[in-house]
């Protein structure tokens, strides 16, 4: 029933068809479900696009089906088992109007025997693959996919009016079948994959453990991944390189490519400046912009790239494991319902003192200058954590998503380069704004420079770190009375100075690689190798430290929660003052001459 619905088909096919397909071929490979299950369980599809062959859409539109299967195999219906089709016989190509033209593939053929990819090469990567090419198929399915005879229509609609122009002459003064050879030289002027497929074709080999471990060579394709370029191909990007603009060059010969060893290989040291400094790529770039790793395998480098991953590692582990652990344990306080002793009359104290206007200003912990600097590094540090996170994270389905949302990679990016700038613009201005407060005190107290610094409210003394100690001491149970703090804590101090040298770090990192240009004239682009290491490392500490302890600290915390209004308004909440600045409240008690044990008088 089935062979005798397909010759029905046949005969009946449309007359469209019929002109475009002599052998018939499209009255069933026309529909698009016609696919079968495989032996390995895949499933193998037929269709056919009409639009191929009727609109030129590619280098086998001139091609009937028959020059590349064999005639008696596909000429009954159903189809015998098909042969596999070799794709370095010759075929003949009939443009509209001409004789016959002889061609084959075996110019190809000749470039990969002198390149890396000899047969031999693909031979041996075929078995350690598992074989998936079978006896008597063609070589060239390793890298290409078999020809499926479909094309975008959206690409077609975008290119149809060029088309057109062409066709206002060539058509009637010429015998040449326009459409077909514009199309043709079109597909061949730009790669036939974009970049995803391009990069797991290329990784089906060179991400296989036993061919990295038979060969000796690095995984190119997830260090690739793991650079700039491959970040950015995998949020989208379609200009950034990809493997064969580097190891094959503009307009090269993909089938010749050419171990980085070789001279005239647009990889080797010789060429390779000249290679990222291509018209698509790094036009304006500096020699040594071809001397920052794309490759970079930090596992095996051992060199100062290692060295700073190790010492990050230990500052992740030193700064934010004990940090974590204090956070804990103050939240055990809580649970657990324990407080200081002390703490219901530090809170009524505090309440009356607020209630005060004269005293009000007593307890004020931040001024309006520190309020602003605040916000300047929340709106920043928000910004850049949502543009560089998900270029951080790119292979996660969200970074895709959240770019996407932001407008593009391309706007994420510049809008995190210019939240960056007002970072440090913020920076200056809060190195200003201390500054012109030591000086302030200078004139007033006359004290030495030296001593002026050492004692601002956010540095660290000696007894900052004995408190540390008594307050260690009180959150395992070892101790019945919190020890009192006065305007900022052993950790907010911790987190001033994170914060201090982190957007140095940052901002100067940055920079570098923003001005790209400037550092590979005047640096090796080593530099922006380790810039962009450090730079992504300090991001994720930084992130650690505000996204999870400040949080906690100042919304998830129970005497704050939902939010502390001190960057608001500039006072804490007198339950979190009683907590954790009860020595600044008994230091303001003192001054207006009420003594640490007695409480102020209702007004």
């Amino acid at each position: 029933m089935a062979a005798a619905t397909l010759v029905v088909a046949v005969l009946v096919r449309p007359g469209a068809v019929r002109a475009v397909d002599p052998e018939g071929c499209l009255s069933c490979h026309r529909y698009r479900g016609l696919a079968r299950i495989a032996e390995n369980d895949s499933i193998r599809l037929f269709y056919v696009a009409p639009t191929y062959d009727e609109r030129r859409l590619g280098p086998h539109a001139q091609i009937s089906c028959t020059q590349c299967h064999e005639r008696e195999e596909v000429e009954m219906i159903p189809h015998q088992p098909v042969t596999p089709v070799n794709c370095t016989r010759a075929c003949h190509l009939a443009p509209a109007g001409q004789m016959e033209v002889r061609f084959d593939h075996s110019a190809i053929e000749a470039a990969l025997q002198d390149s890396v990819h000899s047969q031999e090469v693909l031979a041996e990567a075929n078995r350690l693959l598992g074989s998936p090419l079978a006896d008597g198929q063609a070589q060239c399915l390793l890298c290409h996919d078999e020809p499926t005879f479909r094309y975008p229509g959206e690409t077609w609609a975008a290119h149809e009016a060029p088309i057109h122009r062409c066709e206002t002459c060539h058509t009637e003064r010429l015998p040449k079948d326009t459409r077909y050879y514009y199309w043709h030289v079109f597909a061949r002027s730009r790669p036939a994959r974009g970049p995803r497929e391009l990069v797991r074709s290329c990784g089906m080999c060179h991400s296989h453990p036993a061919i990295l471990e038979q060969t000796g060579m690095l995984d190119a394709t997830g260090t690739y991944l793991a650079s700039f370029h491959g970040k950015a191909m995998l949020l989208g990007s379609r200009s950034t390189a990809v493997c064969l603009d580097c190891h094959v060059g503009d307009l090269g010969n993909v089938h010749q490519m050419m171990s980085h060893t070789e001279e005239g290989s647009p990889t080797s040291p010789e060429r390779l400046p000249d290679t990222c400094r291509s018209a698509a790529c790094h036009p304006t770039a500096g020699h040594g912009v071809s001397t920052a790793a794309v490759h970079l395998q930090l596992s095996t480098s051992g060199g100062i790239e290692y060295a700073i991953a190790v010492v990050f590692i230990v500052l992740i582990v030193a700064t934010f494991g004990p940090s974590v652990v204090l956070t804990a344990l103050e939240m055990l306080q809580f649970v657990v319902g324990r407080q200081d002793p002390s703490h219901a009359r530090h809170a009524r104290l505090a309440e009356e003192l607020v209630r005060r206007p004269e005293t009000r200003r007593m307890l004020v912990r931040f001024t309006p200058h520190q309020r602003v600097q605040h916000w300047i590094l929340v709106v920043c540090f928000t910004l850049l954590v949502l543009t560089g996170f998900p270029i951080k994270f790119a292979d996660r389905a969200w970074a895709g998503r959240l770019v996407d949302l932001l407008g593009g990679l391309s706007f994420a990016r510049q809008l995190h380069r210019w939240a960056g700038a007002v970072l440090i613009l913020g920076f200056f201005y809060h190195v200003v704004y201390v500054g012109v407060t030591a000086w302030r005190r200078k004139q007033r107290t006359g004290q030495g420079w030296v001593r002026i610094f050492a004692t601002l409210p956010m540095v660290m003394t000696p007894g900052d770190w004995k408190h540390m100690r008594q307050l260690l001491a009180y959150l395992l149970f070892l101790r019945k009375t919190r020890p009192e703090a006065g305007r900022f804590s052993l950790e907010e101090k911790f987190e001033y100075f994170g914060v201090f040298w982190g957007t140095v770090l940052l901002g100067a990192t940055g920079l570098l690689m923003w001005f790209h240009v400037w550092t590979t004239e005047h640096l090796t682009g080593r530099v922006l190798t380790i810039a962009l290491l450090v730079h992504t490392m300090e991001a994720f500490l930084a992130l650690l430290h505000v996204g999870i302890i400040h949080m906690v600290a100042v919304i998830f915390a129970p005497p704050v929660f939902p939010l502390s209004p001190a960057m608001f308004t500039g006072l804490t909440p007198p339950e979190e003052m009683a907590e954790a600045h009860a020595a600044m409240i008994e230091d303001a008690a003192r001054r207006i001459g009420a003594g640490p044990a007695t409480e102020v008088s209702q007004p």
